[in-house]
């Protein structure tokens, strides 16, 4: 075994370890832990994933909130819209599905923000562009 390996991802010798079950019954895949019905791909218990999608739109959240960027606050609410859709299409799946409501409730104010400056600059330009004339 060299340093990078561990003993769990050696084949084990069969006629180290006793076969349990029918003899014509295999063993189940996913290393010695049993499949989810429904879901062949994925452990039935062990540790959950984090969505990479939720922690992006929680950073691209809280940044414009902290910095002023708001321009980046859309961005953040559509990351959490697709980081949640992700997360329901996938149940059990994913565990960080409360970065990606932070994520979408800071992208939303963050964009209310950016509106309301943007707002605020086009009517500063309107009242005060007259008056320079």
């Amino acid at each position: 075994m060299s340093f990078g390996e561990r003993p769990q991802d050696q084949p084990r010798n069969q006629s180290q370890y006793p076969q349990y079950g029918r003899p014509d019954q295999g063993r189940p895949g996913y290393g010695n832990y049993p499949l989810q019905p429904g879901c062949p791909d994925q452990p039935a218990y062990g540790v959950l994933r984090d969505n990479s999608n939720a922690t992006v739109a929680l950073v691209l959240g809280l940044l414009p909130l902290i910095t002023g960027l708001l321009i980046l606050s859309p961005i953040a609410w559509w990351k959490a819209n697709q980081a949640l859709a992700e997360i329901d299409a996938a149940p059990g799946v994913y565990n960080n599905r409360g970065m990606a409501v932070g994520g979408q409730i800071a992208g939303i104010i963050g964009t209310v923000l950016l509106i309301l400056v943007v707002v605020g600059v086009a009517a500063m330009l309107l009242l005060f562009g007259v008056f320079l004339d």
